[in-house]
């Protein structure tokens, strides 16, 4: 394997993301079930 500055760029780019994606489906989850027990009080 190769260690071209370029792929490890991508590959950092892609982790970014999907740490971005699981962190916004976090924080919608916790703001839905907050919602939810908003709405039942």
């Amino acid at each position: 394997m190769e260690k071209d500055p370029q792929n490890m760029g991508d590959v950092f780019e892609m982790m970014t993301y999907l740490l971005v994606i699981i962190i916004s489906s976090v924080v919608m989850v916790i703001w839905l079930k907050r919602r939810a027990k908003r709405k039942r009080k």
